[in-house]
């Protein structure tokens, strides 16, 4: 089953956690590589670009028939992209590599969240 990395509106307790419904929630993570998160006026957006630090969020194990509505929801190709990251899974026992794993993200293009406001570090809400 796929596995998706969300950081914003779509995490439990969020305005948009009822898109997860149907999905099992796995564990808190972080992404393993330091990305750019900004804030925009209703939601946050991540972009592929080094940032100064790593984001904060959740994992998912989602059915394969979700990741399509996810994949409107989040308005792919337009608004976002989808791709897959390496994220470290939060309050797991064991050793470093026994938590890594691969999930999909969404990611904004830098061009459409210039106007955001960086969130430096790496959460969202602020």
């Amino acid at each position: 089953m796929p596995k998706v990395f969300v950081y914003g509106s779509l995490k439990r307790g969020q305005s948009n956690a009822f898109m997860m419904e149907g999905a099992q929630f796995v564990a808190p993570a972080r992404s393993v590589q330091c990305w750019r998160l900004v804030a925009l006026p209703h939601y946050p957006a991540l972009v592929r670009e080094e940032g100064p630090c790593r984001i904060t969020g959740e994992v998912w194990e989602v059915p394969e028939t979700m990741m399509a509505e996810l994949d409107r929801f989040e308005e792919v190709p337009v608004l976002y992209t989808r791709q897959e990251i390496e994220v470290e899974l939060d309050g797991q026992e064991g050793r470093t590599a026994d938590r890594l794993l691969m999930a999909h993200a969404y990611f904004m293009p830098a061009v459409l969240a210039a106007a955001g406001r960086e969130l430096r570090e790496g959460r969202w809400p602020a």
